[in-house]
């Protein structure tokens, strides 16, 4: 009896969460398929009825991956655009703690940017856009004449922070993490315009 579109969707999502997990903490080359099928706790024929290789789970997970970053609906639906912007960033610097749920797409796959297989390295540079464009997107409707520009110093900013943040022991982790907070909020805040209250 064949599975339901339902039950065909559930496993793919398990696969994805599981891949995008792995691959956001070390990278494509250090994961193998066995690990995220392991991790999804499935076996080899799920992933291929799926997916035709690692090369299209990697671009497939990593935008699953993204797709929990900037933009992404808050909660709180209720939030004032201050702190919606706020959670953003904070959301963003909290995939720097240890086992974080939704570890940072970016931060661990600085080597898939220069990665030799070619589809791998679309896939970071798309994600990275990615993550750009969602953040322009809000800084233009906030006003921000150089949004664009805004977005991607602030999301270097944020990769490399999650990134260095990962290497430092507690206490002096969070300790590095807010300084970083602070000043990425900062300096948006610096360009951010008709604001009543600081961020």
């Amino acid at each position: 009896m064949p599975y339901s579109p339902k039950h065909k969707e559930q496993t793919r999502l398990r696969i994805l969460q599981a891949a995008a997990t792995l691959f956001c903490s070390n990278g494509f080359d250090r994961v193998t398929l066995n690990q995220i099928m392991k991790q999804a706790n499935m076996t080899h024929g799920a992933f291929y009825a799926h997916f035709s290789g690692k090369s299209s789970l990697y671009e497939a997970a990593l935008k699953f991956a993204t797709s929990k970053g900037f933009g992404a609906r808050s909660k709180k639906q209720t939030e004032t655009k201050d702190t919606h912007l706020k959670a953003l960033i904070s959301r963003y610097l909290s995939w720097s703690r240890p086992n974080s749920e939704a570890p940072s797409p970016l931060e661990f796959l600085v080597t898939d940017a220069a990665h030799q297989d070619e589809k791998v390295r679309q896939t970071y540079q798309e994600c990275f856009d990615n993550l750009v464009d969602r953040l322009a997107s809000i800084l233009s409707r906030r006003g921000v004449q150089e949004s664009k520009s805004l977005a991607e110093e602030t999301v270097i900013a944020l990769v490399g922070t999650v990134s260095i943040a990962r290497s430092i022991t507690e206490p002096l982790r969070e300790e590095f993490i807010n300084r970083a907070k602070l000043r990425i909020l900062k300096r948006l805040d610096q360009d951010l315009v008709g604001l009543n209250a600081p961020m």
